[in-house]
């Protein structure tokens, strides 16, 4: 497990680091920010990348990266958690169940080979619930930081 979280958050913060001028791009685009040195296009986009300061377009990384690096973290940790708990307690009821659904054993033997997709599911529902709780309030002030001009920065 030591090797998925340093390979896979390595290399998602890798996949942000790189991706994030086109996030701020896209950004102020959805907002309407009006500033010269902002691209109308994809060529044009290289060339203000090269012609303006480089940092402008990295505006609001150290948020999301100080962020995305615990959340993946959690994710991950929620996912694999939950999904062997949920996993292990719906293969115990299924398997001895309680008195009040005994008498229906034939039909939950035959959900067994639905535990362990079931569980993923759920598992991967509330790991996605608890790092966004983390990743939407890092959004937002990422989000703003990439919309302001050098004055407000």
């Amino acid at each position: 497990k030591t090797r998925l979280y340093l390979i896979g958050t390595g290399l998602y913060s890798f996949l942000t680091v790189a991706l994030h001028p086109l996030t701020v791009i896209k950004i102020r685009k959805q907002v309407g920010v009006t500033t010269p040195e902002l691209p109308t296009s994809i060529i044009s986009s290289s060339e203000s990348v090269i012609k303006s300061n480089i940092h402008q377009y990295y505006r609001g990384l150290g948020v999301v990266i100080s962020l995305a690096i615990p959340t993946r973290i959690i994710y991950i940790s929620v996912l694999e958690s939950s999904r062997e708990r949920i996993e292990s307690n719906a293969r115990e009821i299924i398997l001895n169940p309680p008195a009040s659904i005994a008498k229906y054993n034939n039909q939950l033997q035959s959900l067994l080979p639905f535990v362990t997709p079931f569980s993923g599911g759920v598992a991967g529902g509330l790991a996605a619930v608890s790092s966004q709780m983390i990743v939407v309030p890092m959004d937002v002030i990422s989000q703003k930081q990439m919309v302001m001009n050098d004055s407000t920065y």
